[in-house]
């Protein structure tokens, strides 16, 4: 798998590459005050979504309340103009993405640990209460497209690494098939889980997005990183489905 996101990468940036060499004539012509150059941007923002399933699956019943984490992002960009309107830009960003989730589920496959210190594995039905939160190091490569002096787009992939995790929660009013489907029903008033250490420590996927210039150096900025790593190996116990980093962050670009 990371094999191919990094060939995805690759091609997309050899694919800019080749646009800015063919467009290099012309743009210098049209645009003779133009000066290649590099440029450097400060990032700083917050970021909203979720670490989600691409799809509802069918053990989820009910949402009962999200809401985002403080899930701050602060990075530091150097982008390449290489003519009036094709660039590139290579990022490293410090990025938390969280969330929270009430939901009730039903034959849920999980791991869960009671207050007496009891641990039981299988099917879970009744209510839960999900608390995401993961920081990692990440690495946007980006294809820049700049179509006049306001606005500014960018397009490629990212990789990341994760250097603290936070994946916890609580089950209530239930129970739990211990084992599987036609295992031993026990009750369940209340139990917790904690994944935090099966979270994966690298992810990758695409990310874009477009920025407004509403001074000489600051810009606002919106862009959307969606997750193609599930951040869960596969063969873990406590999720029947993939989880996916999903995130949109808002914020402000400040170049100097």
């Amino acid at each position: 798998m990371n094999i191919k996101i990094s060939g995805l990468m690759l091609g997309m940036l050899m694919a800019a590459t080749t646009l800015f060499a063919q467009d290099n004539g012309n743009e210098q012509t049209k645009n003779s005050g133009f000066k290649r150059g590099l440029e450097h941007r400060i990032l700083a923002g917050f970021n909203f979504g979720g670490t989600a399933p691409v799809g509802f699956p069918n053990t989820i019943r009910k949402i009962e309340g999200f809401w985002p984490e403080f899930s701050p992002s602060l990075g530091y960009e150097l982008s390449f103009r290489a003519t009036a309107k094709w660039g590139a830009a290579v990022a490293v960003k410090l990025d938390y993405k969280g969330m929270g989730t009430k939901d009730e589920v039903q034959y849920f496959p999980t791991i869960i640990t009671t207050s007496d210190g009891g641990r039981f594995e299988g099917d879970f039905s009744g209510k839960n209460k999900t608390i995401v939160r993961n920081a990692y190091v990440s690495f946007p490569i980006s294809a820049v497209f700049t179509p006049n002096d306001k606005w500014r787009f960018n397009l490629g992939g990212y990789v990341a690494w994760l250097f603290s995790s936070n994946f916890h929660g609580t089950v209530s009013d239930g129970y739990i098939r211990n084992g599987g489907p036609t295992g031993e029903k026990v009750i369940i008033s209340e139990a917790t889980f904690d994944f935090g250490t099966e979270v994966r420590s690298f992810d990758a996927g695409l990310q874009g997005g477009a920025s407004y210039r509403v001074g000489k150096k600051l810009s606002i900025n919106g862009n959307l990183d969606w997750g193609l790593r599930p951040i869960f190996p596969g063969d873990f116990k406590g999720m029947s489905f993939p989880l996916y980093n999903i995130y949109l962050t808002l914020g402000v670009a400040y170049k100097i």
